[in-house]
């Protein structure tokens, strides 16, 4: 089954890593490996969790807490043990340079290295992310983001893809390390009542990168967790761009993977032809967070997210006109003057009433209306009206992203807000 892509090696080695974060100076908090014999059959399974020796980092996507690495092996005591499994063997993963840059973090720690000179990436031959990929080839992912769960789906992805793969080849371990065989896995460790993971979360594992560039779609994976607070920190920031930069990404080509991230994310939340008030509010945050104008996710949402509100006109309510309508804009004019309507050139928070040719408007005004959640009405339904009529309007509750300029933590208020866009959090004073 697997002769092809292993590359002369004589098993292939499904490994999966959870972290302290993304980025070189963190650790390995669990680590699984299954290994395959040529013809797909399990032969070895090995995980444990892994005593980090710092802060556990991102609990809300791996659902590991200091106490349950409490008592864990470290990965000095298990290097040993993890590297006998993995020479000779071709490594597989679900974005295998990200779990062969941190396992080699950890050995180079202790002086030693993996030589790796090609692997199997099940990310590039699906060009999903791993639940997306599962979900494709009906393969089932429960407890996502625990190392063995994903190996495991990932060792059956394999299957299915294999003609897809490119070819591995045989890595070389460190065999000089001491094995201990010591591990504790996770259902043996303390158990913790924690939060469900963030909508993010559930959102970006569901993104089908499919014919993306090879680089971009490895950072892309990472990008997926590294906003799964919903905010990018300077030394996040910082991170992202070296590693953009060692996949040989140019500023414009991590622009763009930028602009495809917060769309896919989109689709992901338009899937159910539902938009939450949580899911818009997570996505206007993460493309704040990675500088994608958020046009994008108030076009794509707004069939979603438009209501209908009851406007009764009175007297000197604020009425502002636009776009050409076949009704022409003397006669609008005309109307409003007669119903002693207040006729103002621009949108404010004050404005009762936009008048539009078609609600559906992309003009300024029409944006702004948006913004502020003032109702839109069609020139047509307008031209009829009296007062004291109650009118069926349209109208967004939209909202705005505040950013700490110190910390760079978001937040969101209401469109109508006066707050400012740029503004110190609380921790920030």
């Amino acid at each position: 089954m697997f002769e092809a892509i292993a590359g002369g090696a004589d098993r292939l080695v499904v490994i999966d890593t959870e972290t302290t974060g993304l980025y070189n100076s963190d650790r390995v908090v669990e680590f699984a490996l299954i290994t395959l014999a040529l013809d797909g059959q399990v032969i070895d399974v090995w995980d444990s969790l892994i005593q980090p020796e710092r802060d556990v980092g991102p609990t809300h996507i791996h659902q590991i807490t200091a106490s349950m690495v409490a008592n864990a092996p470290t990965f000095a005591d298990v290097a040993g043990d993890i590297a006998v499994r993995l020479e000779g063997a071709c490594l597989v993963a679900h974005n295998l340079p990200f779990d062969l840059r941190m396992t080699n973090g950890e050995f180079e720690r202790l002086g030693e290295r993996l030589e790796v000179t090609a692997g199997v990436d099940t990310l590039r031959a699906s060009g999903c992310a791993l639940g997306a990929a599962c979900a494709e080839h009906g393969i089932e992912l429960d407890n996502a983001h625990r190392a063995l769960a994903d190996a495991t789906a990932t060792a059956e992805l394999l299957r299915q893809l294999a003609a897809r793969c490119d070819q591995g080849a045989p890595a070389t371990a460190p065999l000089s390390l001491p094995r201990s065989g010591v591990v504790l896995r996770r259902q043996d460790a303390e158990p913790v009542a924690l939060d469900e993971p963030p909508l993010v979360i559930y959102l970006a594992s569901r993104l089908n990168f499919a014919g993306i560039e090879v680089g971009s779609l490895a950072y892309l994976d990472v990008l997926g967790r590294a906003v799964s607070d919903l905010h990018l920190d300077r030394r996040e920031r910082d991170e992202l761009a070296g590693l953009a930069q060692s996949l040989g990404m140019t500023p414009a080509q991590t622009s763009q993977a930028h602009r495809r991230f917060v769309n896919q994310l989109v689709d992901s939340a338009l899937d159910d032809h539902v938009v939450t008030d949580d899911e818009y509010d997570t996505l206007r945050r993460v493309a704040a967070a990675l500088e994608v104008d958020a046009g994008v996710v108030e076009r794509r949402t707004r069939d979603l997210r438009t209501n209908t509100r009851s406007v009764v006109l009175e007297a000197g309510t604020p009425v502002v006109f636009t776009g050409e309508a076949d009704v022409p804009r003397s006669e609008l004019v005309d109307h409003a003057s007669r119903l002693g309507l207040e006729q103002q050139k621009n949108v404010t928070k004050r404005t009762g009433l936009l008048v539009a040719a078609d609600p559906a408007s992309e003009s300024g005004k029409a944006g702004k209306a948006r913004q502020y959640g003032v109702p839109i009405l069609s020139a047509s339904e307008f031209i009829d009206s009296n007062l004291g009529d109650a009118l069926e309007a349209t109208v967004i509750d939209s909202v705005k992203v505040v950013t700490c300029p110190e910390c760079l933590a978001n937040w969101t208020v209401p469109g109508s807000s006066p707050a400012q866009t740029s503004r110190r959090c609380d921790d920030c004073g």
